[in-house]
């Protein structure tokens, strides 16, 4: 339901998390002061003011947890990126070390990989991700390594890493692949209902124009650390989404000379 918000740009957004729970709150807080303000006693007053700090700290400690979570989940694809970029460069420089006509054209692949990886910028992931242009590349480059003929030791062994190196990289696709469904975290909705306890609570306080200038403080605050959950949550959509930084850098840094 909220997955159309990664489809606008980051301001945009941003914004609209923002203003709207900062807007939801405001009504809500003024509705539910119209219904109850005069039912409200002593004791209903000490009873929200509790209920409102703890539900206010509840919602604080749940968003910090799910930003600290959705981080470490985006780290693990960039970690992935890594090492897939570093084992492609490994690859290599073994296919150069085996130096035949074959392990040229597989380090050829490998070079189209990377490049195809870039340009891609996730869409063929999203669309197709079993059977991309680049994944065909590396299809290939793999049948290709496994073809290879061996005249000594040597080359059997180098046969052998560059396999197991091809092994490991179609590992560090999958998580691309399986990172690559838009999904909405189920604790983001388990928030708006916090968030809707916590302003219902917070209206046996006295309502005002500078306390609900502090109250949407509050709110926009949560808005803002709600949207970038959502965008960390997703790490190959939206404006925040991952790029192929590690494949960049090795591009940049002349993995195709290695070919040479």
């Amino acid at each position: 339901m909220l997955e159309f918000i990664l489809n606008l740009s980051f301001w945009q957004g941003l914004f609209l998390t923002m203003l709207s729970i900062g807007f939801l709150g405001i009504i809500v807080i003024l509705v539910v002061k119209k219904y109850v303000a005069g039912h409200l006693k002593k004791q209903h007053e000490k009873i929200g003011r509790l209920l409102f700090r703890v539900t206010a700290g509840l919602i604080a400690l749940l968003v910090s947890l799910s930003y600290a979570n959705e981080r470490v989940a985006q780290g693990k694809i960039i970690n992935a990126l890594e090492e897939e970029a570093s084992l492609l460069v490994n690859t290599a420089f073994v296919l150069k070390l085996y130096d035949n006509p074959q392990s040229d054209l597989i380090r050829k692949k490998i070079i189209e990989y990377v490049d195809l990886t870039i340009k891609d910028d996730w869409k063929t992931v999203d669309s197709n991700p079993f059977f991309s242009d680049a994944t065909d590349r590396l299809m290939e480059a793999y049948v290709l390594t496994a073809n290879l003929s061996t005249v000594n030791s040597h080359q059997e062994m180098l046969k052998n890493k560059a396999l197991n190196n091809f092994d490991r990289i179609v590992q560090l696709m999958q998580v691309r692949i399986y990172s690559q469904t838009i999904l909405v975290p189920n604790l983001i909705y388990i928030l708006f209902l916090g968030l809707l306890f916590m302003w219902i609570f917070y209206t046996v306080y006295p309502i005002d124009l500078i306390s609900l200038v502090f109250i949407s403080l509050y709110n926009l605050f949560i808005g803002t650390l709600i949207y970038f959950v959502l965008a960390f949550s997703n790490p190959l959509a939206g404006p925040l989404k991952i790029n192929a930084h590690s494949f960049e850098v090795i591009q940049s840094k002349g993995i195709e000379k290695i070919v040479n």
